[in-house]
């Protein structure tokens, strides 16, 4: 995140790529591709709904190593836009090679804070939001700039965590409730962000249009099984490292999580998320 675009009008804040609790490492691009393609169906869904459609300029808000930015672009076409912005020089980098290799030249790739945009007022049509804010300290700063940027009827679109506390508490399987309460308080606030979405945003000179629940069931050897088995895998170790969890706590999850992993009647709820569209009034 110490980097320009090509326009060298954008500063980066040094603190912005800490932000992203889970890293830039070959691992976590395979997680995210794998996490993205977990949902990709019901992101196609929200898009539908908001009306993203040919010719328009769509900012796409921490976009990572950009699967999401490519399928909008192929949506907005040559006559639109879509400006993806990301803290990380290293995603922002990988996106722009992707998108070169598929001739995309509707993308253009920023790297900044997201808390402290360089746009034009009233310049875009709409803006997307996926798993970003529960990693910002001050979604409401985001929130706001985003609407600065809009177009009078233009769009936020917001997926994101809601009510994680609910969902840990409901889980049966008490190794799994454990390491769950120990992501859940690594993350602060920002694993309940969907639930004040509406509020947030309507303090922006957002309308609130539709709020729309997210959920699924895993079970063994299934897209939401695997994608939650991935971000384990990948987040415990980070947990045990800082003290947040201890090593035999991880190891009887692990454990636990293999039995049920061989019992074809296990079933895991989804994490409780939201899709949440707010208007430019």
């Amino acid at each position: 995140m110490a980097s320009q675009n090509k326009r060298g009008k954008h500063a980066v804040s040094t603190n912005a790529e800490r932000d992203y609790l889970l890293g830039t490492n070959d691992e976590e691009l395979h997680r995210l591709q794998a996490q993205h393609n977990t949902w990709r169906a019901e992101t196609t869904d929200l898009w539908n709904r908001v009306g993203f459609r040919a010719g328009q300029t769509i900012l796409d808000l921490g976009c990572g190593p950009g699967s999401t930015s490519l399928e909008l672009a192929e949506r907005v076409g040559t006559g639109g836009r879509v400006l993806a912005v990301d803290g990380s020089k290293k995603f922002a980098d990988i996106l722009r090679y992707r998108a070169t290799s598929a001739g995309m030249t509707q993308i253009e790739v920023v790297v900044a804070d997201v808390r402290n945009l360089d746009l034009p007022v009233a310049s875009i049509d709409a803006a997307f939001s996926r798993w970003l804010l529960c990693f910002i300290e001050e979604p409401q700063k985001v929130i706001e700039q985003v609407a600065r940027t809009l177009k009078k009827g233009g769009r936020l679109l917001v997926m994101d965590y809601c009510a994680y506390g609910a969902f840990v508490a409901q889980i049966q399987y008490p190794h799994l409730r454990r390491v769950l309460q120990a992501v859940h308080r690594s993350f602060g606030d920002g694993l309940e962000i969907g639930d004040k979405l509406p509020q947030l945003m309507e303090r922006c000179g957002l309308a609130v249009v539709e709020v729309i629940p997210i959920d699924g069931i895993a079970r063994p050897g299934n897209r939401i099984w695997c994608w939650i088995e991935d971000f384990l895998r990948m987040y415990l170790p980070e947990l045990v490292a800082r003290g947040a969890l201890r090593e035999e706590d991880c190891a009887a999850h692990w454990e636990e999580w293999q039995t049920n992993a061989r019992d074809p009647q296990a079933n895991i709820s989804s994490p409780s998320m939201t899709g949440v569209i707010g208007v430019k009034v």
